[in-house]
């Protein structure tokens, strides 16, 4: 039972930092004067980070294996997984 509440206060505190940094770029882009519609288009053309084996994955036309190597890699559940591949095969 410890395991489950401790993870659950990691995954808060996570979120909590994920906040607090989209926050910050949201304020350094403010002063930068990159409008949202801006802000908007670098998001997604950063997008998420693919690892090499799930690029490779994909180059080979494995796609379903590609999400795994993903979720495995990153810890990611299977929607983000799913996609954050389709976004890399879309690029």
């Amino acid at each position: 039972m410890f395991g489950i509440s401790q993870q659950k206060k990691q995954i808060l505190t996570l979120q909590a930092q994920v906040r607090d940094l989209e926050g910050l770029v949201d304020e350094l882009a403010a002063r930068a004067g990159v409008g949202d519609v801006e802000l908007a288009e670098l998001r997604a053309a950063v997008g998420p980070r693919v690892p090499d084996q799930s690029r490779r994955l994909v180059a080979e036309g494995r796609v379903i294996e590609a999400i795994k190597a993903y979720r495995v890699h990153t810890g990611a559940g299977l929607k983000e997984a799913k996609d954050a591949i389709d976004a890399y095969r879309v690029r």
